[in-house]
């Protein structure tokens, strides 16, 4: 019987994980997030990875591991989108098959769900199929789903009104660019705004921009990429280059989406300081901090009326 749902902080927990967490503790089951992220976890996950295997999914893995023994069941959706145009990475459509062989020693109890484009899914169908085979009601299940949907709706509003305050600063502006799992992890994204900080700019993110307003910007750009992330990404990037003064597009080795679409996007965002970077799983961050302080000086330069465009 499950009582106690895991939930790994990892991949699509920083973009859904408000309303998975109010979902399930609406209908009384505990939630039990992992830890954040460290070098620990990250090499943990990869000494159960391939080598090919991305860095977010290889962080995943270590958050799955810091689960298991802790609860009776660890959530894994299968995310694929929900319209043609909104697919995921394929990795995420794959994610609790992987996850299950991968610990098929430890024979993880998993608890999943499909977001199956192909079906024209509905969100709120994708919960009652969940909401059922935890057992409880229909009428149980569609209170839980709207009062976790307010719930998530909301977290977002909040960060969306915050970052539009952050415009009206008068310090540096940099938005950073990339996928939520990367940008908001403690030992990936989470370290780079942390160094942008300490150098006293406003670090503003990609997935705070309104995702209806990224979508359709999106089109824009590009009318075939079928990745929906980053479609978001980009989108909202077009929409933010005339308000923030450079953008940080950040990327995690070796992302087969963002090989694709990071270099577009960058002859796209012209006239402003861009830097690309892109995380691996080696430690330490003095040649990032380096390459950052030198894009803050080019910033600097050019405020100061410097040649620099």
């Amino acid at each position: 019987m499950i009582q106690t749902i895991g939930i790994p902080r990892g991949l699509m927990v920083y973009r859904e994980g408000v309303l998975w967490k109010n979902f399930f503790e609406e209908l009384g089951f505990q939630c039990v997030f992992s830890p954040k992220s460290d070098r620990r976890i990250l090499e943990n996950g990869t000494g159960r990875a391939i080598d090919e295997t991305c860095l977010p999914f290889k962080m995943y893995l270590g958050h799955v591991m810091e689960l298991i023994g802790k609860c009776d069941a660890v959530f894994v959706p299968r995310m694929g989108g929900y319209l043609s145009k909104e697919k995921m990475c394929t990795r995420y459509e794959a994610l609790p098959d992987l996850v299950r062989n991968i610990f098929r020693e430890e024979q993880v109890k998993l608890l999943t769900v499909s977001y199956d484009w192909y079906d024209k899914t509905k969100e709120e169908r994708v919960y009652q199929e969940l909401g059922a085979e935890l057992g409880k009601t229909k009428k149980e299940v569609k209170k839980a789903y709207a009062h976790a949907r307010k719930k998530q709706d909301a977290w977002l509003k909040g960060k969306e009104k915050a970052q539009t305050q952050i415009l009206e600063s008068k310090k540096v502006k940099i938005l950073i660019a990339g996928h939520p799992y990367v940008l908001h992890d403690a030992y990936m994204g989470g370290e780079l705004a942390r160094i942008l900080e300490k150098m006293d700019a406003d670090v503003l993110y990609t997935d705070h921009v309104n995702r209806d307003s990224a979508l359709k910007r999106s089109y824009e750009f590009s009318r075939v990429m079928p990745w929906l992330i980053n479609r978001e990404m980009a989108g909202a990037a077009m929409l933010m280059k005339n308000r923030v003064d450079g953008i940080m597009i950040v990327s995690a080795y070796p992302c087969g989406p963002d090989a694709l679409v990071n270099d577009m996007l960058m002859r796209r965002l012209k006239g402003l300081p861009v830097l690309s970077l892109t995380l691996d799983a080696q430690s330490g961050t003095a040649g990032t901090e380096t390459r950052i302080e030198s894009f803050m000086d080019i910033i600097k330069y050019q405020k100061a009326g410097g040649y620099g465009t």
